[in-house]
């Protein structure tokens, strides 16, 4: 057995760093396991190709830098001028000489005329460029589209663990394996991009969904010149029937280049996990818009009757529940709209200047009876000393108790157990983590 086959990858590059004696490897072994190690330290800079079809390079190091530095362009202000650093050049005259011996499949790795050593370590040399190795790395990461951080601790621990590459794994950057994402990420979702007629892309997400089993319609509102589609799975609607009792609303933007806002009904299962009941596309948050949408998951799911819809204080949403399900007066079952606590208090934080007040609105929010809560809304009304703000608490606040505040779920463990839309905002985060404002409607297909 050859002694070199054993040795580490951070053994090999340094091996090809400092070149004391030659070796031979065969082509495919240097290409593969060798040479990706050390693109970062040698830069070619003569070749010679024999009759017989062997050809060989010379290289010298990167800190050779033959070339000076370009001077700065005169007659540029400060702040408009790029930040960056000069490198020194002809730091190192260290060289190597690679031959391919194409007849025997051998490539011979030695020193180029008695070049001298290098004369700095190896880690000032990657502190300016890494090797092929690691790019690789990053772009096998990449792929998967998760985030910057993400990559960078993935791969210094995968480089440093697995490969012994720590010395020099340890210098990659956030920034570079931004740039490579990029890269990578671009040519992967230039099919995401899709049509730039606006009705192609449509039909072409709708053709797509429809093949992956999803049933698809699309509406048109002429009062208000708009437009959308919805698209739900069979097992969604199932799960929507089932378990849409209560039923979380949300809507999220930035996920397609047409400004199409994205909503979301969102339900809990049996097992206690959520999951989605439907989706839609609208191209104008309004309430009729909205209200088509959800009358089109209705006749798509006639069983599914929800008896509480929990939704952030939109009064797009909640105009829309109101058309969809309009209740008693149509002899059906009671829909009541019921609003997420996170996003009441955080009115509150915008809407309510005197922190005494505010408290006294929290804690009316969490008091378990109808009469302990509106009491406490009155103090705050006259705790107030100010119109403005006395004007907002009795106009949506006072009269309407039983959407906003705990009193009136005291009844449903569920309904205590669920006071936010935040599941629902999460899983629009993720989703928008794996989209691109730049995408079409195609492009939002392809998530699902």
């Amino acid at each position: 057995m050859n002694p070199i086959d054993n040795i580490t990858p951070d053994e090999k590059r340094m091996r090809l760093f400092n070149v004391n004696e030659p070796i031979e490897l065969s082509i495919e072994e240097f290409e593969k396991n060798w040479w990706p190690l050390v693109t970062n330290v040698w830069t070619q800079y003569n070749s010679y190709k024999h009759v017989n079809g062997d050809f060989w390079r010379g290289y010298v190091c990167r800190l050779a830098k033959h070339r000076e530095s370009s001077t700065r362009q005169e007659g540029v202000l400060v702040d408009k001028r790029r930040q960056t650093s000069v490198r020194p050049s002809n730091i190192c005259n260290a060289k190597i000489k690679i031959t391919w011996l194409i007849s025997s499949q051998i490539v011979r790795v030695e020193r180029y005329n008695d070049a001298p050593d290098h004369t700095h370590p190896i880690q000032d040399v990657d502190r300016i460029k890494r090797p092929q190795a690691i790019r690789d790395l990053v772009e096998q990461e990449a792929k998967k589209n998760y985030p910057s951080p993400a990559i960078v601790n993935a791969v210094k621990e995968y480089g440093t663990d697995s490969l012994s590459l720590g010395s020099t794994v340890q210098e990659l950057k956030r920034k570079e394996v931004t740039n490579i994402k990029h890269k990578v990420r671009g040519a992967m979702e230039t099919n995401l991009v899709g049509s730039d007629n606006m009705e192609t892309d449509i039909s072409e997400a709708k053709l797509y969904l429809e093949n992956q089993g999803y049933q698809v319609n699309n509406f048109h509102v002429d009062s208000h010149s708009t437009q959308g589609f919805v698209f739900v799975h069979s097992a969604q609607l199932t799960k929507l029937r089932s378990h849409g009792w209560l039923t979380l609303i949300d809507s999220t933007h930035k996920t397609n280049k047409y400004d199409w806002r994205l909503f979301t009904l969102y339900i809990r299962d049996g097992y206690g996990c959520w999951d989605v009941g439907a989706h839609f596309f609208v191209s104008k948050e309004d309430g009729d818009t909205v209200a088509e949408a959800i009358k089109i998951v209705r006749s798509k799911c006639q069983y599914w009757m929800p008896r509480y819809i929990l939704m952030d204080q939109s009064n797009v949403e909640a105009n829309a529940i109101n058309k969809a399900f309009p209740g008693l007066q149509a002899g059906e079952q009671e829909c009541d709209i019921i609003f997420c606590t996170v996003h009441t208090m955080r009115t509150w934080m915008r809407r309510i200047y005197e922190k005494t007040v505010k408290d006294k609105m929290v804690m009316a929010m969490h008091r378990t009876t109808k009469i302990g809560c509106e009491q406490l809304v009155a103090e705050a009304v006259s705790l107030s000393s100010v119109p403005d703000v006395q004007r907002y608490i009795q106009r949506n606040y006072q009269k309407n108790t039983q959407q906003w505040a705990l009193w009136a779920r005291q009844h449903s463990p569920l309904l205590l157990q669920t006071t936010s839309t935040n599941p629902l905002e999460s899983y629009h985060s993720e989703l928008k983590n794996r989209t691109s404002p730049t995408h079409g409607l195609i492009g939002m297909a392809y998530t699902y």
